[in-house]
């Protein structure tokens, strides 16, 4: 085997310079035709979008509405499963939505000018010039998200049948306590009028 490859690149050898030329040629080609079917990539940090806003970047951001419900589907799935509940309300108040911390270039410049004129006068100048630009993830043109916060819970109310009993009260403010990592002063659970 080793003879093989001293004649391929002997150029005096049994291939001589067309086996060098024919190796060169195969290199370039496996170095080119991969490229062909791969997608082109990004810049890192696009200059497209300079003055992104942070609602611009948060296309999945819901309204305090639409985000109450959702958590109230929620408790009311699990609650409902409590024995001795029976039937159940509840209602969540948002105190503010979600919340995303985005990742930024922030560029501030100062520039001080000082004039004097003939009289002796000095006049100085200040400028400030700040730039936020938004980082974008790579191969997409999203910003990167840090962090994300929930949203904060200002307090719920639970209306159930079987909230007559202590017990229940009790077992239904543990669980809502534990769900959304709340203090007992912001649950409220009171029993349904029975019809």
């Amino acid at each position: 085997m080793n003879e093989f490859y001293k004649s391929l690149l002997d150029p005096k050898g049994r291939f001589g310079f067309w086996g060098i030329f024919l190796l060169i040629v195969l290199g370039i080609a496996l170095m080119v035709v991969p490229g062909m079917f791969l997608e082109p990539k990004e810049a890192r940090y696009s200059t497209e979008n300079p003055a992104l806003t942070p609602q611009d970047i948060s296309p999945n951001s819901s309204s305090l509405g639409s985000l109450e419900e959702a958590l109230v589907k929620q408790a009311t799935n699990i609650l409902s499963q409590v024995k001795g509940v029976g039937e159940i309300s509840v209602a969540i108040s948002l105190e503010s939505g979600q919340e995303q911390d985005y990742a930024r270039n922030l560029n501030n410049q100062k520039a001080v000018v000082e004039e004097n004129d003939p009289q002796g006068g000095v006049r100085v100048t200040t400028e400030f010039d700040e730039q936020t630009e938004y980082v974008l993830v790579q191969n997409r043109n999203e910003p990167l998200l840090l962090k994300e916060k929930a949203p904060r819970i200002k307090g719920i109310l639970v209306v159930a049948e079987g909230a007559i009993h202590t017990e229940i009260k009790i077992q239904l403010s543990k669980a809502l306590q534990s769900l959304f990592d709340l203090p007992a002063h912001r649950i409220m659970i009171l029993p349904k009028e029975g019809r």
